[in-house]
C-alpha cells in the first residue's frame, strides 16, 4: 500500500485532508500534519516523526507539502532523505491530492501515481473568463 502524508503551515494539512475526505470519503493511510502558529520546529519534527511512524509499514510514502523550503517541507526532507520509499511534492493543491488518493485507492502503481501528480497539479491551475469578457477582449484585439 502507498501512504500519503500532507504537511503544511497553519491548518493547511488537516483542512485539505478534510476536503479530500468530503469528496472521496474517509481515507486509510492518509495522515495530516499541521504547523500552526505557536508551534516550534521541534514540535513539527515530532509530529512528522509520528506521522511517518504511522505509515512505517507502507511500501511507499507520498509526502505533499504546501510550499518548497518551508519548515514542513524542510523537516520532511531531512527525515526522509535516506528513505527510497518516499517522494516529496510541494505546491500541493486539492485537485492533485484528490486525484492521487482516488488513483491510489483504485490500485495505480507507484510509477503511475508519480507520473500523474505534477501534471494533475499543474492542470488544476488556470483562469476563467466569462464569455462576455472573452468577447470584449477579442473585439479589442481587432481594433
Amino acid at each position: 500500500m502507498i501512504g500519503i502524508l500532507v504537511a503544511g503551515h497553519g491548518h493547511f494539512a488537516t483542512g485539505i485532508r478534510s476536503a479530500v475526505e468530503l469528496i472521496l470519503g474517509e481515507q486509510e493511510n492518509f495522515v495530516a500534519v499541521d504547523f500552526p502558529e505557536g508551534d516550534t520546529k521541534t514540535e513539527l519534527e515530532v509530529n512528522i516523526n509520528e506521522a511517518l511512524q504511522e505509515l512505517s509499514e507502507m511500501e511507499h510514502i507520498l509526502i505533499f507539502c504546501d510550499i518548497i523550503s518551508g519548515s514542513p517541507f524542510n523537516v520532511s526532507l531531512m527525515k526522509t532523505m535516506d528513505d527510497s520509499r518516499v517522494k516529496i511534492f510541494y505546491g500541493t493543491n486539492l485537485g492533485m491530492l484528490v486525484n492521487t488518493a482516488m488513483n491510489r485507492n483504485m490500485g495505480d502503481s507507484w510509477e503511475e501515481l508519480i507520473s500523474d501528480i505534477i501534471e494533475t497539479g499543474q492542470s488544476g491551475v488556470g483562469t476563467f473568463e466569462s464569455p462576455e469578457n472573452a468577447k470584449e477582449q477579442e473585439d479589442e484585439d481587432w481594433d
